[in-house]
């Protein structure tokens, strides 16, 4: 049986995440500072780097947390960068010791359900934002026409497209998504197309810096890396591909996030991970092998290199609104997950992760849903029926 296949539905798949991607990255390198050679570069080897060893899609996402308390925050490149050294070392500790299968076994299924329920909501909700959002670039204002914000006239376009051919093999719909996006976008503006990379020396982080990262960016985002890139995508992998998602294990996606973020941190490139959500995307848009991860890498590296020192005005041109499409399909496949919840008890406790993500926090969520789970598996078994 082919271990890479290279035909439209791969290339459709690959394109799946974008939504979680761009608008992540770009405000990265405009806001922070960040690289932009650098961070693709590095961005297109990982995913390469994981559809050569995974063999399946396994997405790559900036660490979440990371990036949006950087964003708001305004940290510097150097304080990002040192975030992305330090939880390299962790998670190749942690897989290492293999510490991270112990920790794999104290997940429960309906708490990574509720997690990834509770993810697709998410992801849904931001998609729609970004649809009825009034601007139709990230880096730019609004476009108005017909008395409505262009953006949303795009979005609901989107919408149709991609509702119509999501199960076309012959035009995928990520595919004729994007290109419809990027068709728009040249249509109305021009972006900058100036060759070559941006060329910068990376700036190794300070003590100050490091300390910061620890407390701002890291300890934050722990939770959300061992729940959702690494248990919940192991989990996924198996769900979607079977016995070829047993590579897949949480003890080699913490490792490869380890080797990922320990590149990103050292460079000074953006910190990454893998990602249930992602791999969602991939799959939903036809994505079933690791050509996928070795075209989107080879996207990835292409626009590194010949468009690095412009990369965010080439990026920016597919409107926000195409992104939120992508977004929210994603979101839907994400909940479908619940399906195979069985059982009192783990409807319960899936619930409850899922309305405390969305109300407080995936941390404060996750660890409230072990906390019930073992206390009903211990003192209430007849729920259990």
């Amino acid at each position: 049986m082919t271990r890479y296949k290279f035909n439209r539905m791969e290339l459709a798949g690959s394109l799946g995440d974008l939504g979680t991607m761009l608008p992540l990255l770009i405000p990265l390198v405009v806001i922070n500072g960040i690289n932009a050679t650098i961070a693709l570069l590095l961005v297109g080897l990982f995913y390469m780097g994981a559809g050569l060893y995974y063999k399946i899609p396994v997405p790559v996402q900036p660490l979440k947390a990371v990036a949006i308390i950087a964003i708001t925050g305004g940290l510097s490149a150097s304080v990002i960068a040192a975030s992305g050294f330090i939880m390299g070392i962790l998670m190749l500790f942690l897989g290492a010791t293999r510490l991270i299968d112990q920790v794999a076994r104290v997940f429960s299924k309906p708490v990574i359900r509720g997690v990834q329920v509770a993810l697709g909501i998410l992801l849904f909700l931001k998609g729609v934002q970004f649809i009825t959002d009034s601007k139709l670039f990230v880096a730019d204002g609004a476009v108005a026409t017909m008395g409505l914000p262009l953006n949303i006239i795009v979005g609901l376009a989107g919408l149709l497209i991609a509702t119509l051919l999501l199960t076309n093999r012959k035009f995928p719909a990520a595919i004729v998504l994007v290109t419809f996006g990027l068709l728009v976008g040249l249509a109305l503006k021009t972006p900058d197309f100036t060759l070559g990379p941006q060329i910068s020396s990376p700036q190794m982080p300070t003590a100050a810096d490091i300390q910061a990262a620890f407390v701002l960016l890291v300890l934050p985002q722990i939770p959300v890396t061992l729940s959702n890139a690494v248990i919940s995508t192991s989990d996924l992998s198996k769900k979607y591909f079977k016995g070829k998602g047993s590579r897949a294990s949480p003890r080699a996606l913490s490792s490869s996030i380890g080797f990922a973020n320990l590149a990103a941190g050292t460079l000074g490139g953006m910190p990454v991970c893998h990602g249930a959500g992602g791999m969602a995307a991939h799959y939903r848009f036809g994505a079933r092998t690791g050509g996928a991860n070795l075209m989107i890498g080879g996207i990835f590296l292409a626009v590194a290199l010949i468009f690095g020192s412009s990369a965010v005005s080439v990026l920016g041109i597919i409107p926000l609104s195409i992104l939120g499409v992508l977004l929210v399909f994603t979101g839907v496949q994400m909940v479908k997950l619940a399906t195979d919840i069985k059982g009192r008890s783990d409807f319960i406790v899936a619930s409850t992760v899922v309305g405390l993500a969305l109300l407080t926090s995936m941390t404060i969520a996750f660890m409230a849903g072990l906390i019930l789970y073992y206390s009903i598996k211990r003192w209430s078994p007849w729920l259990s029926g």
